[in-house]
């Protein structure tokens, strides 16, 4: 049975969809113009990159995935897979022929939600975490609250505009915590620690063993100097997840491969 992803594929295929073809080389990615052609022989046919050909012909020697992504609505769809071979002067039209490559059809296709701001996810070794109190709405935001203020926070994910959570307690007693709470947010790395104003969103679904699923909004950033150097700390931090996000990304294609 076809999924949803499998199904973005084919019509992003058969509208011939824009799409972009990343290639592996020396430890970076060219990212390459393309479009998708057919589907041709069990594969996936796009248009070739045309001032890559000998780091594709070392692809197609030694196996090594290229990562192909394209838009769809409201998603980003993204998947490795294995050139298999160049198929020169593909017939679009009879007056346009194309350099080609054939793909093999992926096994695994992601489709991922387009936020305002990308969310990157925050992995154990990333040294970043975050800590989350319930403050008075006239509280001094940097006053360090009392301990029975605070609500215990694992950091599941990050972006400029917010962060993804789980909320929990030590007894697996639900968190007192409410979407109408003001939150005091510390962020810690190894480099830097700032203080943000936040706001919970309404959760993904009640309590499970004392945790809630959530996000939490922090407060325009751009009002005044601290703020924006917070933006700009906030923006490094996530660009930093993203990087290692995309290299676990390859390092598993690799392993694939």
């Amino acid at each position: 049975m076809a999924t949803n992803e499998d199904k973005l594929l084919r019509e992003a295929i058969a509208r011939n969809g824009g799409a972009v073809l990343s290639l592996p080389s020396a430890g970076m990615l060219r990212h390459c113009k393309s479009r998708f052609l057919a589907e041709h022989e069990g594969g996936v046919l796009i248009e070739a990159a045309p001032d890559h050909r000998v780091l594709v012909q070392t692809m197609i020697d030694s196996g090594e995935h290229g990562i192909v992504s394209f838009k769809s609505g409201v998603y980003k769809v993204v998947f490795g897979s294995r050139i298999l071979r160049e198929v020169p002067q593909w017939k679009i039209s009879e007056a346009t022929l194309v350099d080609a490559l054939l793909l093999q059809f992926p096994t695994e296709i992601k489709a991922i939600q387009r936020r305002a701001f990308y969310r990157a996810k925050v992995l154990s070794q990333s040294g970043l975490s975050a800590r989350v109190w319930r403050i008075p709405e006239k509280a001094y935001l940097k006053e360090n609250p009392t301990s029975h203020q605070e609500v215990l926070c694992e950091l599941r994910d990050l972006s400029v505009g917010g962060m993804g959570v789980r909320l929990f307690t030590k007894d697996e007693s639900n968190p007192k915590i409410s979407t109408a709470d003001r939150l005091r947010v510390v962020f810690k790395t190894t480099d830097d620690s700032l203080i943000l104003e936040g706001r919970m969103r309404e959760p993904k679904g009640p309590p499970v063993d004392g945790s809630i699923f959530t996000g939490i909004a922090f407060k325009n950033l751009e009002t005044n100097m601290e703020g924006r150097q917070n933006l700009a700390i906030l923006t490094r931090l996530v660009g930093e997840l993203q990087r290692e996000e995309l290299r676990q990304f390859r390092a598993g294609l690799a392993k694939a491969g």
